[in-house]
């Protein structure tokens, strides 16, 4: 006996083919692949702008200078600092020192062959920074108001208005390169 659900005379359209009738309904295999596909993109997306991915907007901060000042117009500075980022891990000069109230340019060059980047901030800022980029799979630019990232040769400015007596750090924190303690002393007196 003939299978019913074949008989072209039960009301059935499929002219005598078997259809599978499991989840998405008469779609190509392929559109359903590519449905899941996407899916599982936005699902990522969204988990990621939820958790920030470790670095994200609200994680970099200009708090962790506290009441040592704010970015600043490059006019009102009343002198510029040159800075070098070299490959060696180091900055030259390793120290600076400021007046409390006083507005600088920092004007740090990276004569080597690695992109570099310099941050200002206190060294509990620059822990925190460190931690979260070391949850990073490749490097973050940093060009925020107390932060920039240099490309080999490069030259940039960043203008600051230092407040009240303190002690702060400019640092690179470049992939892996916090760890090898590229850093600077600014002192606020």
């Amino acid at each position: 006996m003939a299978d019913p659900s074949l008989d072209p005379g039960t009301g059935d359209d499929t002219n005598g083919v078997r259809i599978d009738r499991g989840s998405m309904t008469g779609m190509p295999r392929w559109v359903k692949v590519i449905s899941i596909v996407a899916l599982a993109v936005v699902l990522l997306f969204v988990l990621l702008l939820l958790t920030g991915g470790g670095h994200g907007p609200g994680r970099h901060r200009t708090e962790g200078c506290g009441d040592a000042g704010a970015p600043a117009d490059s006019e009102q500075a009343v002198r510029t600092v040159e800075v070098s980022t070299l490959d060696a891990m180091i900055f030259e000069p390793s120290s600076i020192s400021i007046s409390a109230g006083e507005t600088v340019t920092s004007a740090p060059t990276n004569p080597g062959r690695a992109v570099h980047g310099s941050t200002l901030g206190n060294a509990a800022m620059q822990q925190e920074h460190a931690e979260a980029m070391g949850q990073m799979p490749t490097e973050m630019a940093h060009d925020m108001p107390n932060s920039i990232t240099l490309q080999p040769g490069e030259t940039k400015e960043l203008t600051w208005r230092f407040g009240d007596a303190a002690t702060l750090e400019y640092a690179c924190h470049q992939l892996n390169h916090y760890q090898a303690r590229p850093r600077g002393e600014i002192t606020i007196a």
